[in-house]
């Protein structure tokens, strides 16, 4: 065996054995059912940073150069590898989109990521002066302008994401050294401004606790928890609460990318956190892990995890790197284009999914989009995470559990607790057999006051659980009765 061969299979033996043992809690595996051709006829024709899923084989391709030379946006309907790109687009991009309403005229410019609702509405974050959202539609036969888009202000934005009710969310990156945000907006069905004078005031604003590069944003359709990824310390964030009352970090979430190795030539390949995804219906967070625009060595890692929405820890692994090599032999072939379901260039910066499951990401560098089969099926993850109030400012004397009300239940109820000094809290449910359901709070630090948490069983059986509250010292336990 050549040296060099022998290198690139201890490199693949080192990831096979680096995903399998993490948690993978999936029963099947997945696969690229289609990977869209980088060509003439049905390519995007230049590097895709971002993509949004409308319904199965139907979506939408950001276009997007770091040269500042292209920004515009690819339909696709009943695609497969080989078909359904809407238009004609130069190859090599070249040209730049206008989002135009009446004599309103704004030029695509710096956008990186877009997001897509199930009616057709593409939410472009557009870093024009302004700063706007750009809301698109995608029409019979291509895309074409809305009357729809807001300005967000100075600040550079990267993402943006919708929940259910048509509330929109976007991620600010103000400059190195800052703090990053996130602005949450009203509905366009709500809010006049999308369509009038286009500078609503934001319903609250998230400062994050870090400084970075603020990357993806994903909610449930509630809007009741929102995660947020920082590329830079290689964390995502968890906020419970809404759009009306605003947003507290949820210390009971942890994710941090950890992933580290060294390329076959030696360069140490350091990847972070790019764009999240929210499984609304299964409650599974996607983020897409790849490293920064970095080239050649970059192409050998990158992945889409599966995360507990409650915890943070991760379910399954697609690994993209992986799945081009295995079915190439190489970090960057295509096989002269004719392999159907290959990107190659492994670039997955932003991941999103279709009414069916499936999962759809990107390469930047292979100018593809992807769409991904499980070959079982994905498990429903209870979503128990809420926020946690403070009911008043008086300071307890005793570290105390309330019993829960009502109790019985069906399917929520509020649950009360007292700590007497500022320590770090759990707050954990288990059924009548002692295995653990959900952990409510983790080991969160909580100044001395009285509180209060919602606790949602919706898909929980019937029975008695338990709920226990511990500072580390002290633990108080206590039952409570859910009836269907």
């Amino acid at each position: 065996m050549r040296f060099d061969h022998l290198l690139k299979f201890l490199f693949v033996s080192i990831i096979v054995f680096t995903i399998t043992s993490q948690a993978q809690q999936f029963s099947g595996s997945w696969s690229c059912n289609y990977s869209t051709y980088d060509d003439e006829s049905n390519g995007v024709g230049i590097n895709v940073p971002s993509l949004g899923v409308i319904k199965e084989n139907t979506f939408v391709a950001l276009a997007y150069s770091t040269n500042g030379g292209t920004d515009f946006l690819v339909g696709y309907t009943n695609a497969d590898s080989a078909k359904g790109r809407m238009g004609f687009y130069p190859y090599n991009g070249g040209w730049h989109q206008h989002w135009m309403s009446g004599f309103d005229d704004v030029e695509m410019t710096g956008a990186i990521s877009i997001y897509a609702t199930p009616d057709s509405l593409i939410y472009v974050a557009n870093n024009d002066p302004e700063r706007n959202i750009l809301v698109f539609k995608l029409g019979a036969d291509s895309v074409y302008s809305s009357d729809y888009r807001i300005s967000t202000g100075t600040d550079s934005i990267w993402a943006v994401t919708v929940d259910g009710n048509g509330v929109t969310y976007v991620s600010t990156y103000p400059g190195q050294g800052k703090f990053g945000k996130v602005l949450v907006f009203n509905s366009i069905s709500k809010d006049d401004n999308w369509a009038g004078l286009h500078t609503p005031n934001a319903l609250t604003t998230i400062t994050l606790p870090d400084t970075g590069i603020i990357r993806g944003i994903a909610t449930n359709s509630t809007g009741t928890v929102l995660y947020v990824s920082n590329y830079s310390n290689k964390k995502i964030y968890c906020y419970t609460g809404s759009p009306s009352t605003g947003y507290t970090l949820y210390n009971g979430f942890s994710f941090t990318l950890n992933d580290t190795m060294t390329s076959i030539g030696g360069t140490l390949l350091n990847p972070g956190p790019w764009g999240l995804s929210y499984m609304k219906s299964k409650n599974i967070l996607f983020v897409a892990c790849a490293n920064n625009f970095q080239l050649g060595a970059g192409y050998e890692y990158g992945r889409i995890y599966a995360l507990n929405p409650n915890t943070g820890s991760i379910l399954d692994t697609i690994d993209c790197a992986k799945w081009n090599y295995d079915h190439t032999g190489g970090w960057n072939q295509r096989a002269s284009g004719t392999v159907g379901n290959v990107s190659g260039y492994a670039s997955p910066y932003n991941v999103a999914y279709d009414e069916n499951f499936n999962i759809y990401d990107q390469s930047y560098f292979g100018w593809t989009v992807d769409k991904w089969n499980f070959s079982g099926t994905l498990p429903t993850i209870p979503l128990t995470i809420t926020s946690v109030e403070r009911s008043n400012n008086l300071v307890p004397d005793k570290f105390e559990l309330s019993q829960n009300y009502p109790n019985p239940f069906n399917p929520t109820t509020t649950i009360e607790f007292t700590i007497s000094k500022g320590s770090n809290v759990t707050l954990t449910i288990y059924d009548i057999n002692g295995k653990l359901v959900s952990k409510l709070i983790n080991s969160a630090y909580f100044n001395s006051g009285n509180y209060k948490i919602t606790f949602d069983a919706s898909k929980l059986a019937s029975g008695t659980y338990f709920y226990e509250l511990t500072n580390g010292i002290q633990q108080l336990t206590r039952k409570m009765s859910l009836i269907k």
